[in-house]
């Protein structure tokens, strides 16, 4: 797969996963379920940085991921980066939504060639759906929840803004009466605005 552009397929984890395809049923099926181990282990573990840090030269990795370019794409994509002989993943970085892509990417099938070479039926695994299908409620039901908490946010902020614009009126009413409230008239004696104005009636 050599001469890709890596410019076009850095950007997005599932364009990367495309790339798999180029592989042995095999070979992808490895691939693939180590990446979600790796990925999984970050969004389990988001605080520890072993899992953030791979060896290049660990078999397991090299042998179902690294060396294959498509699988280094994948893990490029999702933010990792390589560091001397190692690939590490930035403490800020959140995999969250990059394991929910290879999750919905994680079935692999045959080709026509791999059916005439093989009798095997790939037959799903049900523990691992329902498992997958309850992680994806569980992600559903926190973004509503952060959504809720969003909301009630913005109307707690839009509530206190106008309570200080409030205060604020009432305070400059307040300088106004103050201002107008006496007028002097000498020897000690004050006078309301109103008597200084014209008053009203014949005679």
């Amino acid at each position: 797969m050599a001469g890709l552009n890596c410019s076009l397929i850095m950007g997005s984890v599932e364009a990367a996963l495309t790339l798999l395809d180029d592989l042995s049923t095999k070979d992808k099926r490895a691939c693939i379920e180590l990446l979600i181990r790796i990925f999984r282990n970050v969004v389990s573990h988001p605080d520890d940085s072993k899992y953030r840090t791979l060896k290049i030269t660990n078999k397991t990795f090299n042998g179902d991921v690294w060396q294959h370019e498509a699988g280094r794409m994948v893990m490029k994509a999702a933010g990792w980066v390589t560091i001397g002989d190692t690939v590490q993943l930035p403490s800020h970085v959140n995999l969250t939504l990059e394991l929910q892509v290879i999750l919905a990417n994680r079935e692999v099938k045959p080709d026509e060639r791999e059916w005439r070479n093989e009798t095997k039926i790939i037959v799903p695994n049900a523990a691992k759906q329902r498992e997958e299908e309850l992680r994806r409620k569980a992600l559903a039901e926190k973004e509503k929840e952060m959504a809720i908490l969003r909301k009630e946010m913005a109307e707690r902020k839009e509530i206190a803004e106008r309570i200080r614009a409030e205060h604020r009126r009432d305070q400059e009413t307040k300088r106004v009466k103050s201002a107008a409230k006496a007028v002097p008239r000498g020897k000690g004696e004050t006078s309301k605005m109103t008597d200084l104005l014209p008053k009203s009636g014949g005679g």
